[in-house]
């Protein structure tokens, strides 16, 4: 920020911070002033360490809700960086909430052969599930400073602070650690006459913290099966991630454990990840990245469908891509619509349709049908037996439709805290099992 003090800047600043500016006693010397400041000092803790404690513990009500997993009979639903919900769905009219998983700054995670791959804040961590009554976190398997995260999500104005004139923030240094709080110190320092230190520690550091808001397996592993919102997939032995504008590969050794092994940017802010057969799907907020993965040791670009600025996650089947597109808050568009893409030719891919929606999320295909999770507006069955004239033909109440995974015959759908699932062998209409 530059250092000329705008009145609206300053207007703001005070307004932020508890009006912290309130000349405390100062004694001038030489053209400078001796005056006590205000530091924040970062606390650091490594993965499953004190307040990023890694444990099972009882089950917890869901409610919020965000990626969904199933593997074995089981269901994994992410509570946005807190853990993970585990519902034991050997009988689907009855599903029950076992436990939960603690992960704080946890969003995206995948399973290979009872390994649970997931992040924890800025880490990449493993957790061994295959007991799932004695969950073991394996520390000699986790990668540091893989992905962005806001370092600030702990920070609180510290009641203290509001008695001095200047308030600064320590640098981060992230080989440290994850940044899980923050501890204030007073220092004594000689100020330049008119100098706003504040604005050279606080805003800068506080500014970048609000744009802030990884031998090879065969391929008889068992893996997860993931909503359309997934943000890892394992791919041929390989655990293929996003990192905003990145994709990253770990190769996943036959012990489990993950090693780096390459990245490549996209040029996109990448949201979602999609496989099918020798294809991979990236859904980016500006459109749909298209992959040729027959080797997935080095992913070759193929193609992309451009877009406004939107939520973009993608499903897709032998012939045809569906891509939910989401207006609204950090997606700068007002289209709420579903777009069928030709996959026909891939070098020259195409949108050969699109049907209106209200507010879509995920979604997945099964035969003529697309079901997408529409938000507020619910559950949305799409028939697409006539792929230029999408339709939607029936639409089931749901309070917030987050996410679908489809185990014919059910489907198995996330809501702002509930799970649904719903019997799908008498598509278009749909059959609720259990929530």
């Amino acid at each position: 920020m530059p250092r000329l003090l705008f009145p609206f800047v300053l207007l703001l600043l005070v307004t932020c911070t508890k009006n912290i500016y309130i000349n405390p006693e100062t004694t001038e010397e030489g053209g400078r002033r001796a005056t006590k400041v205000a530091y924040y000092i970062p606390q650091y803790a490594a993965p499953n360490e004190g307040p990023l404690k890694v444990e099972r513990i009882a089950p917890q009500p869901m409610e919020e809700t965000g990626k969904i997993l199933y593997y074995q009979n089981y269901i994994f639903i992410n509570k946005p960086q807190e853990g993970i919900h585990l519902i034991d769905n050997s009988d689907p009219s009855n599903p029950i909430n076992e436990a939960f998983i603690t992960l704080k700054g946890n969003i995206d995670l995948s399973i290979i052969d009872g390994y649970l791959y997931a992040d924890q804040f800025s880490a990449l961590v493993v957790i061994d599930i295959r007991d799932l009554n004695n969950i073991q976190f394996i520390e000699s398997y986790t990668l540091s400073e893989i992905f962005n995260y806001d370092r600030y999500w702990a920070f609180e104005v510290i009641d203290q602070a509001d008695a001095y004139e200047y308030i600064r923030f320590e640098n981060i240094e992230d080989n440290k650690g994850i940044v899980v709080g923050w501890e204030l110190e007073i220092r004594w320092e000689n100020i330049p006459k008119n100098r706003f230190i504040f604005l050279d520690g606080f805003t800068q550091n506080y500014e970048s913290a609000a744009l802030a808001i990884e031998e090879v397996q065969s391929d008889t592993s068992i893996i997860s099966q993931a909503g359309s919102l997934a943000r890892f997939l394992p791919i041929g032995g390989f655990l293929y991630v996003l990192n905003q504008w990145e994709l990253i590969l770990f190769e996943i050794d036959t012990n489990y454990q993950p090693l780096r092994y390459g990245k490549t940017p996209l040029n996109n802010n990448a949201e979602t990840l999609f496989q099918l057969n020798d294809l991979l799907f990236i859904g980016t907020t500006t459109g749909m990245l298209l992959y040729d993965v027959s080797r997935p040791t080095n992913p070759e670009f193929i193609n992309s469908v451009d877009h406004f600025r939107s939520c973009d996650p993608v499903v897709a089947d032998e012939k045809y891509a569906y891509v939910t597109l989401r207006g609204g808050t950090n997606c700068f568009t007002t289209r709420n619509e579903l777009q069928i893409i030709a996959l026909e030719d891939p070098e020259n891919l195409e949108v050969i349709s699109s049907q209106l929606l209200f507010n879509p999320h995920g979604l997945a295909i099964y035969q003529n049908y697309v079901l997408v999770c529409d938000g507020t507006a619910g559950m949305k069955v799409v028939d697409v037996s006539n792929r230029e004239k999408p339709e939607v033909v029936n639409t089931y109440p749901i309070p917030f439709a987050y996410d679908v995974i489809i185990d014919y015959p059910s489907a198995i759908v996330v809501g702002e805290g509930k799970l649904y699932q719903y019997d799908i062998s008498k598509l278009p209409q749909l059959e609720l099992i259990s929530n």
